[in-house]
């Protein structure tokens, strides 16, 4: 059924609600010598000549990326450059505002972060290189719903309510599209993904069940629709990635890891069977699994490549803050024969990339090393725009750190929850507790048809020394109770008083049925 969304001039656009199905990437205008090599490789390309045509493309837009960076401010360098600061509270009053996140996404699977292997993200690469980039940012929940409604409320899952996939935002929920709108902003949200989530705040919402090519060209077309030029807007497009079942890589996989013979493949039937039946994953397969993980990297890069080169060609990127983020990672078989995301507690799933770019304003190519929450990104945002905060926030903003890259302290520790359990991690520095006080092990996968799911172990108290094990290996725990006692201190006193917005949501049986196709277990 087609329907029509208001444009903030309040005309009118065309923009399709589908069912959740496949879409391979669409073509896309951006970035010709990067669609070339890594998003339509020549068929029987071999896998070495694919990575060189890749690397030509990645300086290609490294080269864009430098342009821009030299059209803004520089980035400050060390201590000298951190004492120069410029004011930014409200400096960016009236601009526009672009939202890209990006479903299951590692930040460690970027070249940005120093991902080596591959050249999966050339032009996500050059976008956060135009901007202020966050090296250690933590999502506030591995999954999709909560972690987004924690970037758009700067509230703990706790306190916004949406604390499952399948909960909806509450009415009375201030939200970042409530604020602006109320700032004189017209706001439109185009996701691939969280379609049913009680949206509000929108004057123009599509969300396409998992085709983020469509997902991209409404945008696009809902942007470029004739308006009130002196009216900003806030536009959040959400992109299904590289999600499982990892179909936005398409048969790439095959050509970046040729002669694989097992069973593993983009398919959620055959992911699925690695945990349902308990298969142990040799050399061969972890090989190809990064490999399909990787491919939906680079078609999600692509697409997001076509995003915002398509506003860049229509003028809608002059005087806009771009947010760019991911709502979480994935596994990919590192802690306990888990793929997905949603059971997870360790760092693969919960730190993400986070990145924000203003042309003129915000120096190109700094870098943030202290720990942040995607609960920051609101307040940030707000405070940039000059737009007064909701009256709670657990976030705080992040303008101190976008002035002075290269100061800013020793930061503050970075929490997640999970669910309406009492489980909690918390990094400080270089330490990560898991705090699991009532020894639940979360039935969180779905299990074999006509059988319940299975469970994710995790232990009491888990202690893990970042600096020297960053896969999260080595349990230390047991002899480091003075390190557990002062994170589970932390915890207690970041969560103890907090309001917790208590509020039971049924789920509807269609919701659920979609949720566990996608590898959910919905409350």
């Amino acid at each position: 059924m087609r329907r029509r969304l208001p444009h903030p001039s309040g005309q009118q656009a065309p923009v399709d609600r589908v069912s959740r199905r496949s879409e391979g990437p669409a073509p896309a205008p951006y970035a010709a010598a990067l669609d070339e090599a890594v998003a339509t490789p020549v068929p029987g390309a071999p896998a070495a000549a694919v990575a060189a045509l890749a690397m030509a493309a990645f300086a290609a837009v490294a080269a864009l990326a430098a342009v821009a960076g030299m059209a803004g401010c520089r980035a400050p360098s060390g201590a000298g450059g951190a004492a120069a600061a410029r004011r930014l509270a409200g400096a960016a009053r009236g601009w526009n505002v672009v939202v890209l996140t990006i479903d299951t996404l590692r930040a460690d699977r970027l070249g940005i972060y120093g991902y080596a292997r591959r050249p999966t993200s050339p032009g996500l690469d050059a976008q956060l290189g135009a901007g202020v980039v966050f090296d250690n940012a933590f999502a506030q929940r591995a999954a999709t719903w909560p972690s987004l409604a924690s970037l758009l409320s700067g509230l703990y899952p706790s306190g916004h309510g949406v604390e499952e996939n399948g909960n909806g935002f509450p009415d009375d929920l201030p939200t970042l599209p409530k604020l602006l709108k109320k700032a004189g902003y017209g706001t439109g949200a185009f996701l691939s993904n969280m379609c049913d989530a009680n949206h509000q705040g929108w004057d123009a919402f599509g969300c396409s069940g998992g085709k983020d090519g469509r997902t991209v060209r409404e945008a696009l077309a809902w942007a470029a629709a004739p308006g009130d030029a002196r009216r900003p807007f806030l536009l959040w497009v959400h992109l299904f990635g590289a999600h499982p079942p990892y179909y936005n890589g398409g048969d790439l996989a095959d050509r970046l890891d040729p002669g694989y013979e097992g069973s593993l493949g983009p398919k959620k039937w055959r992911l699925d069977a690695v945990m349902t039946q308990h298969q142990r994953l040799d050399a061969a397969d972890l090989r190809h699994l990064d490999a399909l993980y990787d491919a939906a990297v680079i078609g999600s890069d692509r697409l997001a490549g076509e995003l915002l080169g398509g506003l860049r060609r229509a003028g809608r990127l002059d005087h806009t803050l771009v947010v760019v983020a991911a709502d979480h990672g994935e596994e990919l078989y590192a802690h306990h024969g888990y793929l997905y995301h949603a059971c997870s507690v360790y760092q693969t799933t919960l730190r993400v990339p986070l990145g924000l770019a203003a042309p003129g304003l915000l120096p190109a190519g700094a870098r943030v090393p202290q720990a942040v929450e995607l609960i920051d990104v609101l307040p940030t945002v707000l405070e940039l725009l000059g737009v007064p905060p909701p009256p709670r926030l657990d976030g705080s903003s992040l303008v101190r750190y976008l002035e002075r890259p290269g100061g800013g302290g020793a930061g503050k520790p970075a929490f997640s929850e999970y669910g309406a359990s009492r489980i909690h991690t918390v990094v400080q520095h270089s330490w990560k507790l898991v705090d699991n006080p009532d020894r639940l092990e979360p039935a969180c996968i779905p299990g074999p048809p006509g059988q319940p799911p299975l469970r994710f172990p995790i232990a009491r108290t888990e202690l893990y020394d970042l600096a020297h094990d960053p896969g999260e290996t080595a349990n230390l725990a047991a002899g480091n109770a003075v390190e557990v006692a002062l994170l589970a201190r932390l915890i207690d006193q970041r969560f103890a008083h907090l309001p917790h917005r208590a509020q039971p949501q049924p789920i509807p049986e269609k919701l659920r049925k979609e949720l566990r196709d996608l590898g959910y277990v919905a409350p």
